[in-house]
């Protein structure tokens, strides 16, 4: 299998591969210092590479002088924002998981009774039509509202109810003990009809 690196050398012309090694060479300390003044030198690191990886596959996309900096500025900035975003969802729910006592659990029997409920869950919205596993993944994991889960799918937030209860309702049947156990109720009212 072919390195991803590789490839995407393959996929640049010689001349587009020589501005592009010039515009990371250039930029690239200047992007780690402007990370490195907002976040962690890991997440900095990371928000460098996503950002020059941005550049690559929007190459044609990045200003010319004296506003490619500028530019890459504003790539950069959307790469941390969505980098706190995902920050914050991770120690969102697990304030929530606390709140509800929900730790980690010590105990080996407890681990292995979790492990296999998630396995459940998952293998259940698996089978999911590819449409509804999508829509319950944003949903319930990405936690997006319906209306954005409408723009993202191209559907109205009507269609994206019906299919959020059908998705619920079918892995309820899946699930039943875990369900009624876990007390997991659909998120709305059923309002009959096809999405």
């Amino acid at each position: 299998m072919p390195d991803r690196k590789d490839t995407m050398w393959q996929e640049l012309d010689e001349t587009h591969r020589g501005e592009f090694e010039r515009l990371y060479n250039t930029y690239r300390l200047q992007e780690h210092g402007y990370c490195a003044r907002r976040t962690s030198h890991a997440d900095a690191a990371d928000a460098v590479s996503e950002t020059f990886l941005v550049a690559w596959r929007r190459f044609d996309d990045v200003a010319p002088e004296p506003d490619t900096l500028p530019y890459l500025y504003g790539v950069v900035a959307k790469v941390l924002a969505n980098l706190r975003r995902s920050s914050g969802r991770r120690s969102r729910l697990s304030a929530k998981l606390q709140g509800l006592g929900v730790a980690p659990p010590t105990d080996p029997i407890a681990v292995v009774v979790r492990n296999s409920e998630q396995v459940e869950v998952e293998q259940a919205v698996r089978r999911l039509n590819p449409k509804d596993r999508e829509i319950v993944m944003l949903y319930a994991w990405e936690e997006l509202s319906r209306k954005q889960i409408a723009l993202t799918m191209g559907m109205t937030e009507a269609a994206v109810d019906q299919r959020i209860h059908r998705s619920y309702k079918s892995l309820a049947r899946v699930l039943k003990p875990k369900v009624a156990a876990m007390q997991i109720t659909p998120p709305i009212a059923e309002k009959g009809g096809e999405a």
